[in-house]
């Protein structure tokens, strides 16, 4: 009977190393599987990081581009404002100068590289009546 017993418990501890290598095994592909499915999810999400970094400059640039048209806009209305203004001054400080005469002297261009990026060809500011 103690014969029996021995065997009895050197079979189960026989048993008990070959289940604990099994886990042993099962954690170490387990392991070798979570961090194969981490790697994939990382490079997932640093292409999908990438694809919106390239959306949200694409869209920056063309905020920024759609706000310098506006703001070139604006400077050539207070151009004109300025421009109807000074003749509002100079209407006041010589009452004898008759200020819609100026309207029909033709002042021709002079090429000037400086301004002529900022000139709207649609614009009726900038362009000159015959």
């Amino acid at each position: 009977m103690i014969e029996e017993l021995k065997k009895k418990a050197e079979d189960t501890e026989l048993d008990f190393r070959t289940a604990r290598s099994i886990i042993d095994n099962l954690k170490e592909q387990l392991i070798s599987e979570l961090k194969l499915d981490l790697s994939i999810t990382r490079t997932a999400a640093s292409k999908a990081e990438v694809e919106h970094h390239s959306e949200i400059e694409a869209s920056r640039i063309f905020v920024v581009e759609e706000q310098k048209e506006k703001i070139l806009k604006l400077g050539r209305r207070l151009a004109s404002d300025g421009y109807n203004l000074c003749l509002k001054k100079i209407a006041k400080a010589y009452p004898e100068v008759d200020t819609e005469m100026l309207e029909h002297i033709v002042v021709l261009k002079a090429k000037s590289e400086k301004f002529e990026d900022n000139e709207d060809p649609g614009d009726p500011a900038t362009l000159a009546d015959p």
